[in-house]
């Protein structure tokens, strides 16, 4: 609660509840899953498994260092890039060509708020990301503790298909959120 204060002391006051414990939930993610996947890579043999084709079979390998820095730039980079595209671009861009009604949301009396509310919702975006990039390791681990590797391709694609239905929520709740316009300004 002090680091995101301290971070985004004025969005973090104007933040609804939900939104405030995605601000605290994304670093926490990111820190833990980073740790837990660090400390899992050298479990990994030399030569890791890391493209399955249709029916689970390893067809694509790369070494376990190169894994290491991939995954660790894919788990952290991806889900930052995507908060900042979602929250710190419209900021600079007055949310033009990003949020509907941008004029609207952006007006000085709103903007504050339209802040608030894009840093709150771009970090839950960012806790779905790190979620799905993390359960993609778990799986590429586990392919890769059998011999031959072999990717449970079920469990694979139902986490991906969690994933689009947390895109769905997402997108549902970003673009409900923008379409409410007070018609009397």
């Amino acid at each position: 609660s002090y680091t995101s204060q301290f971070c985004f002391p004025h969005y973090y006051r104007s933040m609804g509840s939900m939104n405030r414990l995605s601000l605290l939930l994304l670093p926490a993610l990111l820190v833990v899953s980073t740790f837990f996947t660090l400390n899992s890579v050298g479990d990994l043999p030399e030569s890791v498994a890391t493209h399955f084709n249709a029916n689970g079979v390893a067809d694509g390998w790369t070494n376990r260092d190169h894994y290491r820095s991939f995954i660790v730039l894919f788990l952290v980079g991806l889900p930052l890039l995507l908060v900042w595209v979602m929250a710190g671009l419209p900021r600079h861009t007055n949310g033009r060509g990003q949020i509907p009604n941008c004029e609207y949301w952006f007006a000085q009396e709103r903007r504050h708020t339209t802040e608030s509310f894009l840093i709150g919702h771009a970090c839950w975006l960012g806790c779905l990301t790190v979620a799905v990039v993390y359960g993609m390791h778990i799986s590429i681990l586990r392919a890769n503790a059998m011999t031959p590797p072999v990717l449970a391709t079920d469990r694979f694609i139902t986490m991906l298909v969690v994933y689009l239905c947390g895109l769905v929520w997402w997108t549902a709740t970003f673009l409900r959120h923008f379409q409410k316009v007070d018609k009397n300004n």
